[in-house]
């Protein structure tokens, strides 16, 4: 039942009320079942208000209505909920006595007065008090609105908010019939949760809801969702499917912190909701506290970096922050927490589409894939303008259809696919951008302009900048500002860019870039793409060059106005790629400050215990980060520590799940390779890891091939297949050690002990557990067990677990004839599931007639 206005009329009625106590004076306001009456308590001499049924509404249905809310209002009683003070019934009629506020609703308050910011905090602050104790008693409103909001002031002249109204509320905890006709929908329409209005099984998460409407009106002056033309029906359909009005865009000011709260209380879900009115009261007490003594400019300014995480840019407003922060102190530390989950947002997984281009481009032959190239490289590149967001890698398979795509992007726990479609006539495009959910194939936003065929480079920065305001305004960064190049220039850039896509890239390319960057210095696009290059020519070649001058590039950019976001997340991939073991984990720890998606921190650290052995912990990141985001790469992470931990049939199954998923996922293939190969499963190994294009093989990869060649006897052709890898990467520590064990396979001895010193010369200051494993193999053939055995025994100790390690113990442990020590790590790792094909080399050989060897190592080693 709305409660009128003050103003709707006060005019004196005869006593509607039997009963000697109270006395009416006059109507207060009147809803479609009932009339709200002041009247005096003549015992306690005070004002009340009086809630009685009108006579043509007295149905069962009404009087069963306000009979609940006698019910529910009688197990109330707080300062911020009008008070119960008495039920009258005489025959079928029905009266509440409740307390009387003189004031007015929320409504006509924000109508008749211009409250400041902490007044509006103050009042949600004590409604989120009442919704608290409504709710500790498992009590629903259901029908929260603000003309059921009642505003009176305190003996301070402050105003203080009084929920009234719980007419249609629901209690969790009392199994009464329902009130309302099944199908039929009890309350407003604006004030209800789209649960609500659907019908579902309903918690305190809809009251939230309401809450979020009453907040975005007081807070934002609009109501979240527009009212046109179509009724009550229009009006559920939007809010049940369509997105409320960004708060940024109703109050282009507002912190960012109550933006994003707004964000979280209208969301569709509720379990997006924050989960309780405590934890919200306690988000509002917080802003309320740190805005006290600041003006407006700064009071935005410090809750926006407090809560992102960003630099306070003046000494004057960090110490604010830090006020604020004594502030917190007040609240507890869940409460606190939970203020900090929900203003943060949820993390975004980006997938970009293949560009579709309709009709003709004007110019050079290669014309329309330029275009397509340049579109999908603004398109990746919007997604460093967003926050909590992460750009996922994606090439469907040829002839894959739309739908099939997306299901693919589903399944990689992608949330937002980027489409764009064009439509060109010769000298112009007209280009439609999509932000697609792949969970639902429904087209969340889109936005369209028209560009001329020869300004690529305008259209390459509307594209990035409109692509990354398909997204809520809330994950926004600052719109990108063209740099333009020269049109040579923009011509090799896009030359290089479409050779980056079709995978025919030279070392040429990155040094194009590296000038162009130097020329346009303020150009963001090309940091990224010198990154994408360096990387792709590193992972090819294996040459730490390339890396180097990517990182170069990188330091440059700081010193121009780009983005800090933007270099820390490009030089995060690129230490992840090469060794930068302490560049690395201190750019790490810097970035769990920030707003960096969560699955990808995990996937860092999953990677970053991998590289240095630590497989237990690596794993658990790394299923951590899957749960988060099943992507082939997380799968893949699970499998590689899987593997190294010497867990070879659930790496296998994990990777065969990936495959299964990623058909072209090749570095799983090679991962999968590695496993059959340890295993003695020559043939599959050498099935998969020709599975991948010979083009798309990481020298790694080959190398690994080439081992396959090793242990299958096949020397020669063994040793062909490492010098081709040695021609990509000549100061490769493992395939040299490689290439060294094959020269003692076929008798020369001679190019073996040059290969093994040369392996000693370039491991000799190096400290990854890779190189202090080859240089400790190296030792040993050169007879220089004394200091090749402390060095095992110490890698033993950092990863008792790896296989690799304990391989090369045995090794080392046979050719210092410690013949015991040895036969224990071959037994370890013949349990562990290694094949007798890799105990071929002439140091395990020697080991077949001596005591000290096991019939176990025996049987399954020597001939």
């Amino acid at each position: 039942m709305d409660i009128a206005d003050p103003e709707a009329g006060l005019k004196a009625t005869p006593d509607p009320v039997a009963s000697d106590r109270y006395r009416t004076q006059s109507t207060l306001g009147a809803g479609g079942m009932g009339i709200v009456y002041l009247a005096e308590d003549r015992k306690l001499h005070r004002q009340v208000a009086i809630k009685k049924l009108k006579d043509d509404a007295a149905s069962q249905n009404a009087r069963d209505r306000i009979q609940q809310e006698a019910r529910l209002l009688a197990q109330l009683n707080h300062p911020n909920i009008v008070a119960l003070y008495d039920v009258l019934e005489e025959g079928d009629s029905i009266a509440l006595v409740m307390e009387y506020i003189e004031g007015t609703t929320l409504r006509a308050w924000m109508r008749e007065r211009r409250p400041s910011l902490q007044q509006k905090l103050s009042l949600l602050m004590q409604i989120c008090k009442g919704l608290t104790e409504a709710h500790n008693l498992g009590i629903i409103h259901r029908d929260l609105k603000s003309d059921n909001i009642l505003i009176a002031e305190n003996s301070k002249g402050e105003p203080v908010a009084k929920i009234t109204d719980f007419g249609i509320a629901k209690s969790q905890q009392l199994d009464e019939k329902t009130l309302t006709a099944e199908n039929q929908l009890a309350g407003t329409i604006t004030a209800m949760s789209p649960e609500q209005i659907q019908g579902k099984p309903l918690d305190a998460r809809s009251d939230l809801f309401s809450l979020g409407t009453i907040a975005f009106e007081l807070l934002c002056g609009s109501r979240p969702f527009e009212k046109h033309e179509g009724g009550a029906l229009a009006m559920a359909s939007r809010i049940t499917s369509e997105p409320h009005i960004p708060p940024q865009q109703a109050w282009p000011g507002i912190p960012e912190p109550l933006a994003v709260l707004l964000d979280k209380l209208l969301a569709k879900d509720p379990t997006q909701r924050p989960q309780s009115a405590l934890i919200v009261y306690q988000g509002f007490e917080l802003l309320y506290k740190q805005g006290l003594e600041s003006d407006t400019e700064d009071f935005t300014a410090t809750l926006t970096d407090l809560f992102t995480h960003h630099k306070v840019k003046s000494r004057r407003r960090w110490q604010r922050a830090l006020a604020g922060v004594a502030a917190v102190l007040v609240l507890s530390a869940s409460g606190y927490w939970g203020w900090k989950e929900i203003t943060r947002l949820e993390p975004q997984y980006i997938a970009v589409m293949p560009v579709e281009i309709n009709g003709e481009i004007r110019g050079e032959e290669n014309a329309k894939a330029l275009t397509a190239t340049m579109v999908r490289q603004a398109l990746m590149n919007s997604v460093s303008q967003l926050k909590a967001s992460a750009l996922v890698s994606f090439t469907p398979k040829e002839g894959q259809d739309f739908e099939t795509q997306l299901k693919k992007l589903k399944d990689k726990g992608v949330t937002d696919a980027l489409f764009a479609q064009l439509d060109c006539a010769r000298a112009r495009c007209e280009i439609s951008l999509q932000r697609i959910a792949p969970e639902n194939n429904q087209i969340k936003r889109q936005e369209s302009f028209t560009f001329l065929t020869d300004k690529k480079q305008e259209a390459q920065y509307r594209t990035s900048n409109s692509a990354a305001l398909l997204f809520p305004p809330a994950y926004q960064r600052e719109l990108l500002k063209q740099v333009s190049m020269s049109d040579d220039d923009y011509r090799v850039y896009l030359d290089i860019l479409d050779r980056m896509e079709a995978k025919a890239l030279d070392e040429k390319d990155l040094g194009d870039l590296t000038s162009l960057s130097d020329r346009y210095p303020r150009n963001a696009h090309l940091y990224q793409s010198i990154s994408d290059v360096a990387a792709r020519l590193f992972v090819l070649g294996g040459n730490t060059t390339h890396l180097e001058s990517a990182l170069r590039t990188l330091e440059k950019a700081d010193n121009f106005g780009i983005s800090k976001v933007l270099t820390s997340r490009l030089k995060l991939f690129i230490y992840g790629l090469g060794d930068y073991p302490e560049q690395y984990q201190q750019l790490i720890s810097t970035l769990e400050t920030t707003d960096f998606p969560l699955a990808e921190l995990l996937s860092e650290r999953a990677r970053n215990h991998y590289r240095n052995g630590d497989y237990e912990s690596g794993l658990k990141y790394a299923r951590e980060a899957a749960e988060l985001n099943p992507s082939a790469d997380n799968l893949y992470l699970i499998a590689l520590n899987q593997i190294a931990s010497g867990n070879y049939d659930n790496g296998r199954v994990t990777l065969n799940k990936t495959i299964t998923t990623f058909p072209e996922h090749w570095s799983s293939y090679s991962a999968l390779g590695v496993i059959e190969l340890e295993s003695g499963n020559l043939e599959t190994a050498e099935k998969a890891i020709t599975s991948i294009p010979e083009q798309l093989r990481g020298w790694r990869t080959s190398s690994n091939l080439g081992v396959v060649y090793f242990l299958q006897q096949k020397y020669q052709e063994s040793l062909n297949t490492y010098q081709k890898v040695l021609r990509k990467v000549p100061e490769d520590v493992p395939t040299l050690g490689q290439v060294a064990e094959t020269y003692l396979m076929l008798d020369n001895n001679g190019t073996a002990q040059h290969t093994f010193n040369k392996i000693l010369h370039l491991t000799e200051e190096q400290e990854d557990l890779e190189s202090a494993r080859y240089r400790a193999v190296a030792l040993a053939n050169m007879n220089h067990s004394s200091e090749a055995i402390p060095l095992i025994l110490e890698l033993l100790k950092k990863a008792p677990e790896d296989t690799d390690i304990k391989y090369n113990a045995a090794q080392i442990y046979a050719l210092a004839g410690e013949r015991s020590s040895a036969n224990y790590y071959i037994e370890q790792l013949l349990v562990q599931g290694m094949s007798a094909e890799w105990f071929n080399l002439p140091a395990f050989q020697q080991l077949c007639p001596q005591p000290q060897i096991s019939e176990q190592v025996r049987n399954a080693i020597c001939d």
